[in-house]
């Protein structure tokens, strides 16, 4: 996460339970119980990350593993394994292998995708218990959203990585995610845009002024902190970041 989530904004209402769409290895499970939300959702589609999750959360009774890919509809699709893990998607590099030449497509293996609707479903969970998304699943992020109609009309909030170009072959650009959940009443209200044409932004509901203001804030407190070392992000990745104007 470009903006650390001890510094995201939930307001008026608090965060009930979270579903986290591309575990991978759990990076925010601590920030997670630091701010005493446990009831969490982990989606993961590698199937090399299961062990490792499992592992974490085995304490966590109320934590949940989802063992698919998210996506708009049933069906199987190949997952391109990357050799830095995070890089793993079900799309074709784009512009991405331009920017990050280092990291490469390594092998390749069947994985089943499911909407996110009908898993819910399918385990008997209440959809009122989770109100955050947090979506990190390299270019697919659109079609997941699309195989979650009932659940958006829950979330409150959403934090999910977005692309300003083709990083990923036919990956949904920042504008059809905008566009997308403006049908259920979210509004983009912080935003982190990198030089490598990618991002993190934040949608809301309600209060989109005050959070817009915030975000403004906080994104520039967090570039002056990584600045000296406080926060550990790279700066060089914040050269073209943006504020919501």
């Amino acid at each position: 996460m470009l903006i650390p989530f001890k510094y995201l904004l939930f307001y008026p209402k608090k965060i009930n339970g979270i579903i986290h769409i591309g575990a991978h290895e759990l990076e925010e499970l601590k920030d997670y119980l630091n701010r005493k939300i446990y009831k969490i959702i982990w989606i993961e589609a590698n199937s090399k990350k299961y062990k490792k999750i499992e592992k974490k959360i085995k304490k966590y009774p109320q934590m949940i593993l989802g063992k698919f890919a998210a996506g708009s509809k049933k069906e199987k699709l190949l997952l391109n394994i990357a050799n830095n893990g995070q890089s793993s998607s079900l799309l074709d590099f784009g512009t991405h292998k331009d920017s990050y030449p280092e990291i490469k497509y390594t092998s390749k293996s069947e994985v089943e995708v499911l909407s996110l609707d009908s898993w819910i479903s399918s385990r008997n969970l209440d959809q009122k218990d989770f109100n955050f998304l947090n979506m990190d699943i390299q270019g697919f992020e659109l079609e997941a959203l699309k195989g979650m109609n009932n659940q958006l009309d829950l979330i409150d909030f959403i934090y999910l990585e977005v692309n300003f170009k083709q990083v990923y072959k036919n990956c949904a650009e920042i504008k059809e995610i905008d566009n997308y959940l403006s049908n259920y009443k979210f509004h983009r209200v912080g935003l982190f845009k990198t030089k490598y044409e990618w991002g993190d932004a934040i949608y809301a509901k309600n209060n989109i002024p005050f959070l817009r203001f915030y975000y403004n804030l906080i994104i520039t407190y967090i570039k002056i902190c990584s600045f000296f070392g406080k926060v550990k992000i790279k700066i060089n990745d914040f050269k073209n970041y943006k504020l919501i104007k």
